[in-house]
């Protein structure tokens, strides 16, 4: 293997194409770094823009050291945030279609969360480039590139017959040189991650497990190579390149986009504005309802305010919170039913891994960096959350028709460190 790898890194035209993978494995890094810490600042940004808000409410609304609760839940806005984990920028994954960064306020919450809800297709198939992106794509082409002609070349050149003559294992000399391509090829790919994760003092755990998976999806890329062009009859260059780029094609394009085009047929998914669009529907039509079709299923819900005051005028505040939550209530199986019909996809998707290597890697990277539907539900779990604390904390005043002390709204949970369910 040492002779091998000396007679290929005499090749200027190898050389080139070695320090041209490492540069865009590295720029892949940086560019999904960037990403990550781009997110970061937004992310902190709005945590400061959000405290200087309330400060600004408290100082224009308060009157005698107290506020109104209403005003406060449909004038204050809480962020919520979606951080990237340590190692998101590895795989960007559904970070492309989802908010980091949200304005939630006492109002519906479904409204709100599905509100502006739409992607653009082609923009989600093709993806970001990301190291997952450039992995999956380009070490195949590379792998390609290096193995297609181990026989052909040698033929070419009217010297297989002489050089197999030469060795005294024929089957252990092209072991060797298909494995030092593969790991040539491999460094390219890790040593970029690898640097990457001590210049920035990374997890190990996550480490080891992009370069497991890297290493393993090359190498199924190098013996597929191998094995084809050094079948007894490969011994022509140009066919053996545009077999194997024909398999490329198929194992990363058309049958990953077929499958997703299948699984979004087998399984359709409501529009998350369509969502959106039905709650707006139904907080308006409450406006036109008796107040007792709203606050009798409410109470039925909270006894613990049903000797609240009866609501004798045009409008209060805990009418209209009522007829926002019970908005929420109606559309509940629905999202249930669209969160569902998430989970069966991915785990559909993670089925068809097991058939293609480039969606298993796509799986795989995305679970390293959290960014998968299991992690966005998972968020959005936690949004619910904190929209329930929020509401829990503030309809005692708003039921009890009592104001809001300031104490008290320096005290409304805060996004992030709400911990208990409904």
């Amino acid at each position: 293997m040492k002779h091998e790898l000396k007679l290929l890194l005499k090749q200027r035209s190898m050389v080139a194409l070695l320090l041209f993978s490492i540069a865009l494995t590295a720029l892949s890094l940086l560019n999904g770094w960037q990403n990550m810490q781009h997110i970061r600042a937004q992310i902190s940004h709005a945590q400061q823009e959000e405290a200087r808000r309330k400060q600004d409410f408290v100082h224009l609304h308060q009157h005698e050291g107290s506020l109104d609760a209403g005003e406060v839940g449909y004038y204050v806005f809480h962020n919520v945030y979606h951080p990237p984990a340590e190692w998101s920028f590895i795989a960007l994954g559904n970070r492309l279609v989802t908010p980091y960064v949200q304005r939630i306020r006492l109002l519906g919450l479904q409204g709100q969360l599905y509100d502006g809800e739409s992607h653009h297709p082609e923009y989600v198939m093709l993806g970001s480039f990301d190291y997952a992106f450039w992995l999956v794509f380009f070490s195949p082409l590379l792998c390609i590139a290096l193995l297609h002609d181990l026989k052909a070349s040698e033929h070419q050149a009217q010297r297989l017959l002489f050089l197999q003559s030469l060795v005294a294992s024929p089957a252990q000399f092209w072991l060797k040189r298909v494995l030092t391509r593969a790991l040539l090829i491999a460094a390219t790919f890790t040593l970029p991650v690898l640097v990457f994760a001590i210049a920035h003092s990374l997890f190990i755990l996550p480490l080891l497990q992009v370069l497991a998976t890297s290493l393993l999806y090359i190498l199924f890329w190098a013996a597929l190579c191998a094995g084809f062009s050094l079948h007894g009859r490969a011994l022509n260059a140009s066919f053996n390149a545009l077999a194997l780029a024909s398999a490329w094609l198929l194992c990363c394009v058309v049958l990953p986009n077929l499958g997703q085009l299948w699984l979004h047929r087998q399984l359709p998914l409501q529009d998350g504005s369509q969502i959106a669009l039905q709650h707006r529907q139904l907080v308006h039509g409450a406006w036109d309802l008796p107040k007792a079709n709203t606050l009798d299923p409410f109470y039925a819900l909270y006894p613990q305010w049903q000797h609240s005051a009866p609501v004798t005028g045009r409008f209060h505040w805990k009418w209209y919170y009522a007829f926002q939550h019970m908005a929420d209530v109606q559309l509940q199986a629905q999202v249930a039913a669209r969160e569902h019909i998430l989970k069966q996809r991915d785990q559909a998707t993670q089925q068809l891994g097991l058939l293609l290597p480039s969606v298993w890697v796509q799986r795989s990277l995305e679970n390293v960096a959290q960014s998968n539907v299991t992690h966005l539900l998972a968020h959005r779990q936690r949004i619910a959350d904190f929209h329930t604390q929020l509401r829990h904390a503030i309809y005692p005043a708003l039921f009890n028709e009592q104001p809001l002390s300031v104490e008290a709204f320096e005290q409304l949970p805060v996004f992030g460190t709400q911990a208990s369910h409904e």
